[in-house]
């Protein structure tokens, strides 16, 4: 595979359009802090680049995933046999383009995102404060809490095939569920967003951030690193509250541990390996399915 990386980089030497970042380790780019070692990490600064680097990629078989803040999966210890692919340049970039609405890059982070909008008056990004994502692995797995969804701020998406096509999407032609979407069913790569807001007062806004902030500090192991629930809810049910009344909280393996705080949430003690974490989560699904015949599905995402 590596061989097949060096051909691709040849093609780009010398130029600034790319940052390369070599046999990168991937807990260094996880909020688990966990993850061996990938191919290479690649930070394109130009749009323009991004297609013909795909393509060349997929022509020789090099295996590639987008990478946002490493939120929301887990990097095996051998790590990924293929490049890692950061959106930077334009598609890290915000503007608002009249009514109300704000033009975003799928490389932002969220949390810049909801601070652009307060900067500009503009209401309905709050529930967004303390998620540790970016823009894009935000929309392609309809992100929510407080019983928000980002779904529902959506207007347009602009989106590139496997082929290097690159179209906007209207939100309608979207099929978009619980913690999930057919952006990521149709292997779509979400390169910018339009979202459509509400005119409100800052101080309103300033107060919702600051009471959403509080209770993430409340309910969620904030002073780890995690990448957030672990497991979908199951219909009818909240998987922290099945994992809770198991009496699962605290337990752990070598230094990934369950949330004496949030059931939900496996935290990095210090040197946690993905093995250990992948213990823990296939032993609680198991345990679960065996006691009270529900299956728990990911939330994150595992890449080997």
């Amino acid at each position: 595979m590596q061989e097949k990386w060096k051909s691709v980089e040849k093609e780009y030497a010398g130029s600034s359009d790319l940052i390369v970042i070599p046999q990168a380790e991937m807990k260094l780019y996880t909020t688990w802090k966990i993850g061996g070692r990938v191919v290479a990490l690649v930070d394109v600064l130009r749009g323009v680049v991004f297609p013909k680097l795909i393509l060349k990629m997929q022509d020789l078989n090099c295996p590639w995933k987008i990478l946002g803040r490493g939120s929301n999966i887990l990097v095996h210890d051998q790590g990924f046999p293929g490049v890692v692919v950061r959106l930077a340049g334009e598609y890290a970039e915000m503007k608002c383009i009249g009514n109300h609405r704000i033009e975003s890059g799928a490389g932002v982070p969220l949390s810049h995102l909801v601070s652009f909008a307060l900067c500009h008056s503009m209401g309905g990004f709050e529930f967004l404060v303390g998620i540790p994502g970016t823009v894009g692995g935000a929309v392609r797995i309809n992100a929510g809490c407080f019983g928000q969804e980002i779904k529902n701020l959506i207007q347009e998406i602009l989106v590139m095939d496997n082929n290097g096509n690159i179209e906007w999407l209207e939100r309608n032609k979207v099929d978009f569920f619980y913690r999930g979407s057919s952006l990521k069913k149709d292997r779509l790569t979400i390169l910018k967003v339009i979202f459509q807001l509400f005119p409100d007062k800052t101080e309103n806004i300033k107060n919702n951030i600051r009471r959403n902030s509080l209770l993430r500090k409340q309910f969620q192991p904030v002073g780890w690193p995690s990448a957030g629930c672990v497991f979908k809810n199951p219909p009818g049910d909240y998987a922290a509250k099945i994992i809770d009344q198991m009496g699962f909280k605290g337990l752990r393996t070598g230094f990934a541990q369950i949330s004496e705080k949030h059931s939900n949430f496996i935290i990095n003690r210090g040197a946690a390996k993905a093995r250990d974490v992948m213990v823990l989560i296939d032993w609680i699904r198991q345990e679960v399915q065996r006691e009270r015949n529900i299956f728990l599905e990911n939330e994150i995402e595992v890449w080997q």
